[in-house]
């Protein structure tokens, strides 16, 4: 059998993405908001027995956990006025270490994995939202929350499509072939998504931006850069 790959990327805010080389959870997928809502599901259960986990989705190939610890965000990169609003201060640091978190989260999806156990219970897949429910959610978070925001750059939001738990998405306007939209959408959109929506999974740009034809781009500053 293949080893098994497993790739950490942190995510703004008190989350961070793991990409299994092999399926968790095949063609499902469920969002645990605590521990009493995993019992049940096998590997639900074990990864809340690491030190640090406070929620969790898990996705097909992904896992997206939620450490626990200050609500705030620590100073790393640029965050968005967006995030602040939704996180509060964000000179806190969440005590817990992601280094020492992921290995445990690590060492639990292999032991799974090599069980063969299910990974999610019945009942916990049914309890989640229906597809329908999920993108208007989304929608009215880029309309009361990001689209406010980019507007002030000349720039839009807007959902393209929503299947099973991904979004797709597609800028427009001075969004479009802006030299900053990745971080608009990484640090930005993506964040007050996750934060509003946890249940959602992989979020992709469908944006032309070669095709962009007044992208706005001043001082190196996102629409969502805080201003000191």
């Amino acid at each position: 059998m293949s080893e098994i790959a497993i790739t950490a990327e942190p995510l703004t805010g008190p989350r961070c993405l793991f990409l299994v080389s092999r399926p968790v959870a095949p063609a499902q997928w469920a969002y645990a908001a605590d521990r009493p809502s995993a019992q049940g599901s096998p590997l639900a259960e074990a990864l809340f027995a690491v030190e640090g986990v406070s929620a969790l989705l898990i996705a097909h190939d992904l896992l997206v956990v939620t450490r626990s610890g200050a609500p705030g965000l620590p100073l790393v990169g640029p965050y968005v006025r967006l995030v602040r609003r939704a996180f509060g201060d964000t000179s806190a640091r969440a005590p817990v270490d992601w280094k020492t978190l992921g290995k445990g989260v690590a060492k639990v999806l292999r032991a799974h994995l090599e069980s063969g156990q299910v990974a999610l219970s019945p009942a916990l897949i049914v309890s989640m939202p229906t597809t329908e429910q999920l993108r208007q959610r989304v929608r009215d978070v880029l309309e009361e929350q990001v689209n406010p925001v980019v507007a002030g750059h000349g720039g839009g939001v807007e959902l393209v499509d929503l299947i099973e738990n991904v979004v797709y998405l597609r800028m427009s306007g001075g969004c479009q072939g802006c030299g900053l939209a990745d971080v608009t959408l990484r640090h930005g959109v993506e964040a007050v998504i996750r934060e509003a929506v946890p249940e959602i999974g992989r979020i992709h740009d469908l944006t032309n931006h070669a095709a962009g034809v007044r992208p706005y781009q001043l001082r190196g500053s996102s629409p969502f850069a805080i201003k000191k």
